[in-house]
């Protein structure tokens, strides 16, 4: 669902795109507006499906440009999908699939199921907004690889550094990131004539730990050798920090008694706890996990709440 960049290595960056103005003007054509979150966008490219498997058809593709499009659907293809594509054909991530017979028409409000997001391992950087409203980009994998594109069979080296360190020149340099922390790559590519390309700098870091979650009763009414004791009024504060890309999802599920357990919903701090207490009436078990927005998720937080015996 990724594509690779061609901006001097074999780096991968995500590309957004907005889609505003969704309606509907008849069975067969749908109209909506691109509007490109970068200057330097300035195709997309829509692919429509017949079906959710990818690997069962080949799509039939539409290149557009930004603006009001109206885009038309050929009878059997029922999902749509769109990337955004910058100059020098750098070409951005798929969006989700759309379904044609939906699109544009507001959906009733549910329980949300938790999917975890699994960031591309073919997409060596992908950048995360952060809290000043900028992108800040991030490793996925615990390698780089240099490799100079020409069009031309020619003999290449790179000069890189990094973190400001001693310079290195090879040909096509694998570098490893495996701890935690903020990186900066410096490098520039020089042919056998002598030619060289303008010095490329990548800020980027490195995060591999998941977020961490603390759970916590209030009010507690009473604790007894690591046992918790709490009443039908007593809340549970679900509290989770992640020092790298951010947390992105805190999900949970259950399990009633000696029933199955539930799929992994999305954590409301609202409703779900008391929603969880009022509908077993058994034991109970549950599991809370936090996952942060580069997809790595910490080993799940497990409650067991033990229900009085009748009587006592």
């Amino acid at each position: 669902m990724r594509t690779k960049l061609k901006t001097g290595i074999s780096l991968y960056l995500l590309l957004f795109c907005g889609v505003t103005s969704s309606v509907f003007s008849d069975s067969k054509t749908i109209r909506f507006t691109l509007e490109p979150e970068r200057d330097d966008i300035i195709q997309y490219e829509m692919e429509l499906w017949k079906g959710t498997s990818f690997d069962l058809e080949i799509p039939f593709r539409v290149v557009s440009n930004p603006g009001k499009i109206q885009l038309h659907i050929p009878d059997g293809y029922e999902y749509f999908r769109i990337r955004a594509v910058a100059k020098r054909q750098v070409r951005g991530f798929w969006t989700d699939l759309f379904e044609v017979n939906s699109f544009g028409k507001s959906k009733p409000k549910e329980v949300t199921k938790a999917v975890p997001r699994k960031t591309d391992k073919t997409d060596v950087l992908v950048p995360i907004p952060t809290k000043e409203g900028t992108n800040h980009f991030f490793l996925t994998e615990n390698k780089i690889q240099v490799r100079p594109l020409a069009k031309e069979k020619i003999k290449t080296s790179v000069r890189y550094r990094i973190n400001h360190g001693p310079w290195k020149v090879t040909g096509v340099p694998e570098l490893s990131f495996s701890k935690d922390g903020d990186y900066r790559l410096e490098y520039q590519v020089t042919n056998e004539l002598g030619v060289s390309d303008s010095m490329q700098i990548w800020d980027f870091s490195v995060d591999n730990t998941p977020p961490n979650t603390e759970l916590h009763f209030e009010p507690i009414t009473h604790r007894n050798k690591g046992k918790y004791f709490i009443s039908s009024r007593t809340a549970l504060q679900v509290q989770s920090d992640d020092n790298g890309s951010g947390v992105d999802t805190i999900r949970f599920r259950s399990r009633c008694g000696t029933g199955v357990r539930s799929d992994w919903y999305l954590w409301d701090p609202k409703s779900s706890w008391t929603t969880l207490i009022q509908s077993c009436s058994k034991d109970l078990e549950v599991e809370i996990s936090a996952t942060d927005r580069l997809g790595n998720e910490e080993i799940p937080k497990i409650i067991r709440i033990q229900k009085p015996n009748p009587g006592n």
